[in-house]
């Protein structure tokens, strides 16, 4: 049975107005009037509200095969969001370690070459770590893109202004892992030759 039906039932059998649920439930008319007519759908806690306050089991709109799609694309977007939160944090953590290696650390043992050639690696060792988790969070941040045959190589940045390459494209895919590769060379370089001729 669809959520539409099932709503229009429930609200129909309490007597009651589109104006006197949605005041009772603090939403517009207006929304759950789309509801009611299948514009478009309510929101995981929404959804569970409604049931609560209709008092029907959520077991019955799985054959909405629309609801499904729409509970499936929330749940999506909600594990994104969790993926988006955790991998922002820990760049903002790995940022904040070089700048404190480099800025605080480093200067303070300058005069003892061991402790100075250790803080420099483990500085460089940050960076190549912040690069790949850098690719990882766009690669989940773009993931609307994954499996669209000839996806955009240029999407918009998530983050302020601009434009970002696609992970998901072909050619984006072969530019990330050379830029990575070249990243990585370039650090693991500069960390031998600190140790060997530093």
């Amino acid at each position: 049975m669809e959520l539409s039906t099932i709503l229009v039932e429930e609200r129909k059998k309490k007597g009651m107005t589109q104006q006197e649920v949605a005041d009772t439930l603090y939403i517009t008319r207006q929304s759950l009037s789309n509801w009611e007519n299948g514009k478009n759908f309510p929101d995981i806690p929404m959804l569970v509200e409604l049931s609560k306050y209709y008092d029907f089991s959520l077991d019955i709109i799985k054959g909405d095969a629309q609801l499904m799609n729409q509970v499936q694309k929330d749940y999506e977007l909600i594990n994104t969001k969790k993926a988006n939160k955790k991998y922002s944090v820990l760049l903002v953590i790995l940022t904040a370690l070089i700048v404190l290696t480099s800025v605080v650390l480093i200067p303070l043992v300058s005069n003892n070459k061991i402790l100075l050639k250790s803080f420099t690696l483990f500085d460089l060792l940050l960076c190549i770590v912040l690069i790949h988790t850098a690719v990882k969070f766009s690669k989940i941040v773009y993931q609307y893109y994954e499996g669209i045959p000839n996806s955009p190589l240029w999407v918009p940045k998530v983050f302020g202004y601009g434009i970002s390459i696609n992970p998901y494209n072909k050619f984006g895919k072969i530019i990330t892992i050379a830029l990575l590769v070249i990243l990585d060379l370039f650090f693991i370089g500069v960390g031998i030759t600190m140790i060997f001729f530093g």
